[in-house]
This record gives structure tokens, sequence and C-alpha cells, in this order.
């Protein structure tokens, strides 16, 4: 490659790192000016309230329940590993995005738990998990370990295990089946490939 063509390169690799840098830059300044419209505390954090205050708004103005804001508290707060009971910076966005998985995906989450929740806890313990899991892996009953998997990844998700998998953690207890069966997949082609070779 001839100096100037290399030169060039350079420069815009540095002029897509130098715009990459700016966007974020952009996105904490949002994130700032947001936990600052919320943080009724001004200690530059959000608590279970302010987040409250702030997922009502996200939400159209519909309040969520306490139960859904301290599940996203829980979540969003555990993503750094520093579990403070208040979300920072870093942690709003991660609020924010797991409100609207839910949000969007509450329809469905309400059809499974009619159809699994037989006791109508609000939570599907194993056996209700099993059903359907069964369901997801075409009528083929998975493992009982491959159940306890999922309850117990789910079920910590937010930090507080009670052995059964809530309206919240039931979406990402079908991400968690779901990625297990790709896993097993790509285990079982590169057994069958290496078997081959």
């Amino acid at each position: 490659m001839p100096v100037g063509a290399a030169a060039a390169a350079g420069y815009r690799a540095a002029q897509k790192r130098k715009e990459a840098a700016n966007v974020r830059r952009q996105e904490e300044v949002k994130l700032m000016h947001m936990i600052a419209r919320y943080d009724k505390s001004n200690d530059g954090h959000l608590d279970k309230n302010e987040l409250g205050d702030l997922l009502q708004d996200v939400n159209g103005g519909e309040r969520p329940s306490e139960e859904e804001i301290q599940w996203v508290l829980q979540v969003a707060d555990r993503q750094d590993g520093n579990v403070s009971d208040q979300l920072g910076i870093n942690d709003v966005q991660v609020a924010i995005n797991t409100w609207r998985a839910y949000r969007e995906n509450k329809e469905h989450i309400d059809q499974v738990f009619a159809k699994y929740d037989q006791d109508g806890s609000g939570k599907l313990e194993f056996d209700d998990l099993k059903r359907m899991l069964t369901d997801l892996n075409d009528g083929v009953p998975p493992p009982d370990a491959e159940v306890q998997h999922v309850l117990k990844k789910a079920d910590s998700k937010d930090g507080q295990e009670d052995g059964a998998v809530n309206r919240m953690e039931v979406v990402y207890a079908v991400a968690i089946w779901y990625a297990r069966l790709d896993a097993l997949e790509n285990q079982k082609n590169q057994t069958s490939c290496c078997a081959v070779c």
C-alpha cells in the first residue's frame, strides 16, 4: 500500500474512533441529564422510587408495579458487580433496556403464565417450567438437570433466589433454554465434525 493510501486509511480510522467517542459522550450526557431529572435526592444515583418515576415516564405514564420496579432495579444494579440498591450512569441504560424488553414481551408472558402457572402463584415452579420447556422442545421433555439449570440461572438473575421463575424472569428463562440448545447443537456438530475429520 502506498504511503499516501496508508495515511488516508489511518486518518479515516482515527475519524471513526473520534466519531464513536463523540457518540459515547453524547449518550453519557443524555444519561446524566436523565439521572439529574429524576434524582430527587441529588446524590447522582436513582433509588427505587426515583427509578419508578423514570420507568413510569418510559411507560407512557403508567407506573410499573413495585415488584416490577424492584426487579428492574436489581437486574440493572447487578450488571456492573457493584450492588448498591441504586443506579448510576452505567446502570440506567440497562434498566431502561430491561424494562422495554419486559414490556415488549408482556402479552406473551401473560399467556405463558395462564397456561403453565397451575397453582396461580405468579411463579413457575420446577414442574411448571418443565411443562413449558417441553412445549418449547417440540413435546420432548427435557432432562431434570436441564430444567434445574434454567431454573437456577433465571431465578438468580435478580439476586433473589426463591426456587421459581417469576413473570419478569420468564423471558430470561426462555433465552437460557434456547442458548443451552444452541450450545448443545454446536457441541454435537463439533463432535461429529471431529469424528468425520
